[in-house]
């Protein structure tokens, strides 16, 4: 299965969305990086972790985290602002935010082996982590498979 539907499927999942999230707030992970290493483990592809980790902090530090803090700006009132206006500004840098996470995860896919033998998710998701730097605890990464498995 291509890893943005993949990614779909997984993250609409209970408790998915929830840790994912955590990762990102409380830890500074990637949530498209880290759903990429949780598929490459299922799907037991080889990968090139520093490089990947490399394009993750690069494309963060230039798209999805600026991208990330607009939208998060606009959410609440912005008087003298109208409020419609601004939601509709909010959906739009969503939208454009959800576009971006998509183009990551393309991109990780495109440097990803074929498949092979599975590997178990928490091991992937540690590994990835780890290369992005400053890696959570363990329990945080293991609420994220759970939720995956």
């Amino acid at each position: 299965m291509r890893l943005w539907d993949w990614a779909l499927e997984v993250y609409a999942r209970p408790n998915a969305a929830e840790a994912c999230l955590h990762l990102q707030d409380a830890h500074g992970q990637n949530v498209p990086y880290l759903l990429w290493a949780a598929w490459t483990a299922a799907e037991g592809r080889a990968v090139d972790l520093a490089a990947a980790a490399a394009l993750v902090r690069r494309w963060d530090a230039e798209v999805g985290a600026p991208l990330r803090g607009v939208r998060r700006a606009l959410k609440p009132a912005q008087p003298p602002v109208d409020d419609a206006a601004r939601e509709t500004l909010r959906d739009a840098v969503k939208a454009v935010e959800l576009q971006g996470e998509r183009v990551l995860m393309e991109t990780l896919e495109a440097v990803s082996g074929p498949p092979g033998p599975p590997t178990p998710l928490l091991d992937g998701l540690s590994a990835a982590a780890r290369a992005l730097g400053d890696p959570p605890r363990e329990a945080a990464l293991a609420r994220l498979a759970d939720a995956l498995s």
